[in-house]
Order: structure tokens, then C-alpha cells, then sequence
């Protein structure tokens, strides 16, 4: 009896209980890459969890990027997952291994339908520039594109951005292709297309970052996120999640206008010469 007593005892004893990391929920019931992420994010967890231990996730209130990134050093989350620059390297710790294989900064259009007939006519990139983007007012891709001389009209919450395009008030919405069918599949955005004819592209990584406050949790992700990049698992995940998996194969952008842009907000240690992090679009 004292044994089973004791067995009891460490199995409800703290050291076994799952650790929490809180993650931010899903930005709008129409987010549909937001389970890649997570999904990602428990897979990392769950191939650590022998030499660290069992983690759930947790979510916990809705925050914008900029928001987030504070809500970080002030130990309200966890973890977040959002495209890089130097200002955010230098307050939180990224877990330098792109999570979509660099495909974050290869955009393409979301136009309305009705207005296919207007991009197709497009075919100087100044054309192109006058016309108006919509994205978000905190993320890096609205000073990247500014920087390279397109025209931006920023919005706070992201499924603004899609009414707002809706609405006419901007011309195109440019998304992640990691992102773009799993968004636009929704029955809400029937009136809008995907344009693969127009393809923006970007070295811009996404990456899970912690606080700096946090270097254990920081040690579990970049060795599961290592793990899986250098064995193959994380090309396998990305070509077989759901989300993401209507992206290949990446041949369907061979014919595609392809327009390489500048990211002068590249932090340094961007591991841009690993390949095996990276996934490139095919040879035009």
C-alpha cells in the first residue's frame, strides 16, 4: 500500500506536470494558416519532450504583431511567430530557422476577380507600383515594400485587410504563398482571386521567437526546429500540411512574373547560405 501510495504522489508531483507555453489564438475564425503553426510548434515540442519534459500550448489573448513582440519581454506569452528584422532580433530571441523555408517573402497578389483583366494588362514594374497594397501597418513587409517604391495603405487587424479589398480601398492584398490558399479558400473571400501571374519575392524568414528571459525554452525549439530541418521532416511537413500543401509543386510559378525586391531590414545573421533552411523558386 505505501508503494502505490508513493507512485500516486510522484505522478501527481509537479515535476511531471506538462509545462504551459502560451501562444497567441487565431487572429480571426478565417485565419486559416494558423495551423500550421501551431501544429508545427506541438511536433517541435513533442520531439523534445523526452530530454525536456511535456508542454501543452495555451492560448491566450488576441494581440497585434507589435503587441505581441512587447507582451514577449513582459512574459505574458511564450512564444511568437512573425517575419524578422533587426529591430525584433535585437529585443527577443529568434529561433533562426525559417519556418515555411523562406516561402514568406515569395507574395503573391489576392485581387478581386472582377479586376483580372486590369493586372493582366500590368507589365513594368512601375505600372504596378501605383497601384495600392494592402498590408499590415506593424508588419516588416510594409516598410520593405515602401523601400522598394511600391505604394502602401497599412491596416492594423488583418482581416481588415481583406475587407478592405474587398471594399476597393486597395488594389491587392499581398500574401505569403505559404499563406495565400488556405486564406482565400474561405467562402467569405469568393470574390477574390489568387494572381500567380505577379509573384513579389523577398529574402524574408519567419521564425518562432521567445524572450530573452526564456533560454531553455529557446534551447528546446531551435534544437527540435535543427532536428527536423536537417533530417528532412520539416520540408515533409510543409509539403504535407494541410494549409500548405496546395503550394506545390513550386513549377505552377515558371511562367509567372517574378520581381526580386530588396530587404534592407535583413538582420545580419540571417542564415542565407545554410540551403538546406531555404526553398528557391524555379529558374525563369
Amino acid at each position: 500500500m505505501a508503494n502505490i501510495l508513493l507512485i500516486l504522489f510522484f505522478i501527481s508531483s509537479p515535476v511531471f506536470a506538462a509545462e504551459t507555453i502560451r501562444i497567441q489564438p487565431q487572429r480571426t475564425a478565417v485565419d486559416g494558416s494558423y495551423l500550421y503553426y501551431t501544429d508545427l510548434l506541438r511536433k517541435v515540442l513533442d520531439n523534445t519532450r523526452q530530454e525536456y519534459g511535456e508542454a501543452e500550448l495555451v492560448s491566450v489573448n488576441r494581440l497585434t504583431q507589435a503587441r505581441a513582440f512587447q507582451a514577449l519581454n513582459d512574459n505574458q506569452i511564450d512564444v511568437f511567430w512573425a517575419g524578422t528584422n533587426r529591430e525584433r532580433e535585437v529585443f527577443v530571441q529568434p529561433i533562426r530557422i525559417p519556418l515555411h523555408a523562406g516561402l514568406l517573402g515569395i507574395r503573391i497578389p489576392v485581387i478581386r476577380k472582377t479586376d483580372q483583366a486590369r493586372f493582366d494588362a500590368l507589365h513594368e514594374l512601375g505600372q504596378l507600383q501605383t497601384l495600392s497594397a494592402c498590408q499590415g501597418d506593424h508588419w516588416p513587409d510594409s516598410d520593405i515594400l515602401e523601400a522598394n517604391g511600391f505604394n502602401v495603405q497599412r491596416a492594423t487587424k488583418f482581416e481588415v485587410m481583406y475587407q478592405m479589398l474587398q471594399a476597393g480601398r486597395c488594389d491587392y492584398f499581398p500574401r505569403g504563398i505559404n499563406e495565400v490558399y488556405a486564406e482565400i479558400s474561405h467562402v467569405r473571400r469568393h470574390d477574390l482571386m489568387v494572381y500567380e501571374r505577379i509573384v513579389l519575392n523577398y529574402p524574408f524568414p519567419m521564425y518562432f521567437f521567445v524572450s530573452r528571459d526564456n533560454p531553455r525554452l529557446a534551447e528546446r525549439l531551435r534544437i527540435g526546429m535543427e532536428q527536423m530541418a536537417s533530417s528532412g521532416d520539416l520540408l515533409r511537413f510543409l509539403q504535407q500540411h494541410p494549409t500548405t500543401r496546395d503550394i506545390f509543386p513550386l513549377s505552377r510559378l515558371s511562367n509567372s512574373w517574378i520581381i526580386p525586391l530588396h530587404n534592407p531590414l535583413l538582420p545580419e545573421l540571417t542564415p542565407l547560405t545554410d540551403k538546406h533552411l531555404w526553398i528557391e523558386l524555379p529558374s525563369q
